[in-house]
């Protein structure tokens, strides 16, 4: 009985993460080469389930210490996982606790001129923000893709301005293609040491942007939430715990 529900949830696995990775490809489109992990996820999800539904044997023909040696493997990746998800929501959900001088809004995806509906919710909450705040100025910063009519500084400032927010406090940065050059290229118009700066951008994004600042050399700098789109909260959460990750390891944060 115990090894039908086994089978049984991961057949179900395999199948939540092919209808997701379906969905994603319908909904967003084949370009991103990300949502193929749901793809690779849902294979591998079914080979197991497959292999205990039909061999007897099922994977007990292993060695016992190779065996031994994949379920730490899985225990540890399942709990620093977890960890790692604990902090980007933690951080998701942290309120501003001081008065910032600077915003710095980070860039997105435009489409052709118009903001892509992650950055739409980031100029939103910038925007939403600064109409609270009359002496906050903002530094909008991001670069401009092969595949962008415009920056993704300019789209931002167009729509703080259709926001009501007024052209003399926003800062342009339109040289930037990553979250690190946002924060290092941004630093033209901060005193990093003295200045208080907010970085806005999307929820699941807050731990690794301040992060990122911190270790670029900003000395008082907070974060602030904007909604993720929700057919996105998936991909975005595991993509996120990968970057983190990386980042840590490579000394970017």
């Amino acid at each position: 009985m115990k090894k039908k529900i086994e089978i049984g949830v991961l057949y179900g696995v395999a199948v939540s993460m092919l209808v997701y990775f379906i969905f994603l490809i319908v909904k967003v489109g084949a370009n991103m080469t990300f949502h193929y992990i749901w793809l690779c996820g849902s294979l591998f999800f079914f080979a197991i389930a497959l292999t205990l539904t039909f061999s007897k044997k099922g994977f007990s023909w292993l060695p016992k210490p190779v065996l031994y040696g994949m379920e730490i493997i899985i225990l540890c990746g399942c709990i620093l996982f977890v960890a790692v998800e604990a902090m980007i929501i933690g951080y998701s959900r942290r309120e501003p606790e001081k008065e910032p001088d600077y915003l710095i809004v980070l860039g997105a995806q435009v489409r052709k001129t118009t903001p892509s509906l992650v950055l739409q919710y980031r100029i939103d909450k910038a925007a939403e923000y600064m109409l609270k705040h009359p002496d906050v100025i903002a530094i909008v910063s991001g670069g401009q893709g092969a595949d962008e009519g415009i920056s993704e500084a300019l789209a931002m400032q167009d729509g703080l301005i259709a926001k009501g927010i007024e052209k003399e406090r926003i800062l342009m940065e339109d040289q930037s293609t990553s979250t690190k050059e946002n924060l290092e290229f941004s630093k033209q118009y901060i005193d990093v040491e003295q200045n208080q700066v907010l970085v806005v951008t999307t929820d699941f994004h807050v731990l690794r942007a301040v992060g990122i600042a911190k270790k670029a050399g900003y000395q008082k700098v907070e974060g602030l939430a904007a909604k993720s789109v929700w057919y996105l909260i998936p991909s975005n959460y595991v993509r996120e715990f990968m970057a983190v990750v990386k980042d840590k390891i490579v000394g970017n944060m």
